[in-house]
C-alpha cells in the first residue's frame, strides 16, 4: 500500500531525473517537507510544513495516493 511519504519520494526521484515534475502547464522544480493525509488523498500545504516551488511562484499539491502521476494537481499559493 503506498503512502503519502512513498509518493513524495517518487516525486522528488523524478524531479532528480528530470528536473521536474510539470502536471496542467505547472513545472515544479522543488517538492519538499511533511505531506498529510486525509482518506485516499494527500497533499503537502503551507500548513503540513511543505514546500513546493516552481517557477510561476509556491503551490499547494494535491493527489490520490498511490496514483500522484495520473491526479496531481497544484494550486498556487
Amino acid at each position: 500500500m503506498s503512502s503519502v511519504n512513498e509518493d513524495i519520494k517518487q516525486m522528488q526521484a523524478q524531479i532528480e531525473k528530470y528536473d521536474s515534475v510539470t502536471q496542467f502547464g505547472v513545472r515544479v522544480q522543488v517538492i519538499e517537507g511533511q505531506g498529510s493525509t486525509e482518506g485516499s488523498t494527500g497533499s503537502i500545504t503551507a500548513a503540513s510544513g511543505g514546500k513546493v516551488q516552481g517557477s510561476g511562484g509556491s503551490y499547494d499539491a494535491g493527489w490520490e495516493i498511490g496514483n500522484w502521476g495520473d491526479t496531481l494537481t497544484f494550486t498556487k499559493r
